[in-house]
């Protein structure tokens, strides 16, 4: 298998939440608000903030993947936008993986006045450098993660390592990721990624 993937579904993600939610509860952290990382924290970070109910939901967006390669270093291209200085912040994403974007958003954070910050993700790859405070699972191994707000996503950046894709059907190209990539999608996402690459 050429990168092997793991697609979450829905009810996963909102039972990982649910116990990042009873996790923080427990050890008694109250956030003044939450911070997600752009684009992968958003949607757990809405669900978090629903779970823990906190208002204050901000976003801070950082760059560092691509479909299963990094870029050259994590960078912020979305800094926060407004005043958390002394705030108590939760920042979310949905993996850590290297740690760089996690590293790289703490440290953003500081240098713009916060004041106890706390990390929590859905999935913690023992890949990372950086181990945040709470996560829904440990990963041992490391594999792909695909979330449903990112599949389109990844098969556009699959389809570029697969020889003769365009004389392929949407079909074919599905059972390709399937063999290839351990990636279960549709042909009808495969229809609509090709139509997102031209």
């Amino acid at each position: 298998m050429e990168v092997e993937c793991e697609l979450l579904t829905w009810e996963r993600i909102y039972a990982l939440c649910l116990k990042l939610s009873q996790d923080i509860i427990k050890s008694g952290y109250t956030p003044d608000a939450i911070v997600a990382v752009g684009r992968g924290g958003w949607i757990p970070a809405r669900i978090l903030s629903d779970f823990l109910n906190l208002r204050e939901l901000y976003s801070v967006k950082a760059e560092y993947w691509d479909v299963a390669k990094t870029r050259e270093n994590a960078m912020i291209t979305q800094p926060i936008n407004v005043d958390i200085n002394g705030k108590k912040i939760l920042v979310v994403d949905d993996v850590a993986d290297t740690g760089e974007t996690l590293s790289v958003v703490v440290s953003h954070l500081r240098k713009a006045g916060a004041g106890e910050i706390k990390s929590a993700v859905l999935q913690y790859k023992k890949t990372s450098v950086f181990a945040p405070d709470y996560c829904g699972e440990v990963l041992k191994r490391w594999v792909w993660i695909v979330y449903p707000w990112g599949v389109v996503e990844t098969i556009l950046g699959f389809l570029d390592r697969i020889d003769n894709v365009e004389s392929m059907s949407d079909a074919e190209v599905a059972e390709e990721m399937k063999k290839r990539f351990n990636l279960e999608v549709t042909h009808e996402l495969v229809a609509l990624a090709r139509g997102k690459r031209m």
